[in-house]
């Protein structure tokens, strides 16, 4: 399996504390059957734009470690990059790693708590480059409570959606895994991976969320096809969009409710 979001570098943001943590991660995930981990430090404007030369460094440290104590662990360079006005012209001028930094994928992490308005231009920038944004953790935002249309959008705008792990098993509480099963019923999840921050309560498991989602209904095709889109990012591959389903207001309050 392939994680494309994790926060295994150490010494960086409020992930791993220090490179005996960021191996006690990597030996929880290859336990997991995670093979590639996608390194996925905070890139955030004027506060922490930490440089793609610092992250393959920091990549390249934790390769050889993890190699002399026996860990079949690869880490790739990437960054969760915060969304602003300005974060497509600060990657066309080489300032922010993509995924495996091919040019591809670039994950993006959105506000919390209000939606910018400006989200569906950033896309669009992005997709002229012929780089597709993935949004992180899409089930986290409060103004994703029951507003999938919003989702919905961002798919049809070109962005793709990824799901923490731990939202599925339970971490954020039940609602929130409710809220994961629904967006991938409607077409609307296209990556799982574990946003892991430690080696405790958000550490690098991916499988136990995906007999989760198998228990709940959704049909195994579905979560390969979720799986297999790991590989792909980290591979620079198209990704088969699935078309959305757009759920009419009252059928999805009560969809959303069971």
């Amino acid at each position: 399996m392939v994680d494309i979001h994790c926060h295994i570098l150490p010494e960086i943001d409020d992930g791993a504390a220090d490179i005996d943590t960021s191996l006690e991660m990597a030996q929880i995930a290859q336990k997991d059957g995670i093979k590639t981990i996608v390194a996925t430090p905070h890139y955030i404007e004027y506060e922490s734009e930490i440089s793609k030369d610092f992250i393959k460094n920091k990549c390249d440290l934790l390769n050889n470690y993890f190699l002399k104590n026996g860990i079949d662990v690869k880490i790739l360079p990437g960054c969760e990059a915060y969304i602003s006005h300005t974060l497509p012209s600060k990657y066309k001028e080489g300032s922010i790693m993509s995924i495996s930094d091919n040019g591809k994928y670039i994950l993006v992490e959105l506000p919390m708590v209000e939606f910018p308005s400006y989200v569906e231009d950033v896309i669009f920038e992005f997709k002229l480059m012929g780089v597709t944004p993935i949004i992180a953790h899409i089930e986290r935002y409060k103004y994703v409570d029951d507003n999938f249309d919003l989702v919905y959008n961002l798919i049809k705008k070109g962005a793709l959606m990824q799901v923490n792990s731990t939202s599925v098993t339970g971490l954020f509480g039940n609602k929130i895994a409710k809220k994961v099963a629904h967006l991938t019923r409607l077409n609307m999840v296209h990556l799982i991976a574990s946003d892991a921050h430690t080696a405790k309560g958000r550490s690098p498991h991916i499988v136990d969320s995906l007999l989760i989602l198998k228990d709940s209904g959704i049909d195994h095709e579905v979560i390969d096809y979720i799986v297999e889109n790991g590989y792909k990012v980290i591979n620079g591959l198209e990704i088969d969009v699935r078309e959305p389903v757009l759920k009419k207001k009252g059928i999805f309050h009560k969809l959303f409710r069971t």
